[in-house]
Order: structure tokens, then sequence, then C-alpha cells
């Protein structure tokens, strides 16, 4: 049960499947992100500046990473410490940059289209005061080339589930 802040995604369900069955095929995640039975969970950050007062966030900071890799070394992806962002009624899902010279460059990975609340009875309540949003997210350019160039711009990626203060809601349009 989803009681506070966070992000759980599943990446690309077929992707995470690919690499765990290779012979040297390894999906890890450094905390504070953890695998769930719903793919991986990252907690909002607590250093996140917010919203200005009165306003609602348009932007949300998880921690933790996700790395997979296999191919002896040919295959290495790491998404660390996802950023949804939005504005204009669509969003983006960014990646801090590995091993870049700015520690605080991100990728944009993927553009994301609200999907609404999450369905009622589904079994993962938000808590008092939380609201869950299901995000559908397509790959960029920039997410093609982050995956390996395996797969196309627009390519479907599993949909985010985050959990967020429920007057945050207004930066998509609920009603808070």
């Amino acid at each position: 049960m989803t009681t506070t802040a966070g992000l759980t995604w599943a990446v690309k369900e077929s992707l995470v499947t690919y690499v765990e069955g290779l012979a040297d095929g390894m999906v890890d995640t450094l905390a504070p992100a953890s695998r769930t039975a719903d793919g991986f969970w990252f907690p909002l950050s607590a250093e996140d500046p917010g919203p200005a007062a009165g306003h609602p966030r348009s932007a949300w900071q998880f921690l933790g990473t996700v790395r997979l890799s296999g191919h002896w070394g040919a295959l290495d992806v790491e998404l660390r410490d996802p950023r949804v962002e939005f504005g204009g009624g669509h969003g983006t899902l960014l990646i801090r940059e590995r091993g870049g010279r700015d520690a605080d460059a991100r990728l944009p990975l993927a553009d994301l289209v609200p999907g609404g609340p999450a369905a009622a009875g589904d079994g993962k309540p938000a808590g008092v005061g939380m609201s869950t949003l299901e995000l559908a997210a397509s790959l960029t350019g920039h997410g093609r080339l982050l995956l390996g160039g395996q797969y196309g711009v627009g390519e479907p990626l599993s949909t985010l589930r985050v959990s967020i203060p429920a007057r945050d809601l207004a930066i998509l349009g609920g009603d808070g």
C-alpha cells in the first residue's frame, strides 16, 4: 500500500524481463529506490523545494537508481533520480545524466501524458491527503539513446504511478 509520496515504475516490462534472462543480466536498485511487485519504487525527495506558497507543484524529484546490465558490459543502463515535470498539459520524465561534467544535468527519457487518478479499488490507496496518478510514458530521442538505440522514439514505456500530495493535482487539471 502506497502511503507516502513517491514514484512506482516498471520501466519497460519486456526490457527488464529480457535483461533478467541473460546469462550475466542484472537488474539492481540503489537506495533509496527499491523493487516492488509493481516495478521500482522511488521516494519523493525531502529536499525538493516544492511549490511557491499557495501554488501547486509542477515538478517532483524522486530518489534512487535502477541499473540494468548484461552482455558482459555492452548493456549498461542507469536510471538515476527520476524527475517528473509538467507544464501545458503534458510532462517529461527526466533522468540524471550519467558521467557528465554537470552533476545536476538531466536528460529527457520520456514524454508523459496524464491518465488521471488511479482507478479506485485497485488495491493501492494513496493514503490520507495523497492522490495517485497514472502517467502514460513514451520514449524521447534522448531516451532512445539511453536505452541503447533498441527502441524507437515514441515507443511506449511502462505507466508511471505517482503518489503526490492531493493539493498538487491542480497542475494536472485535477480538482485536488
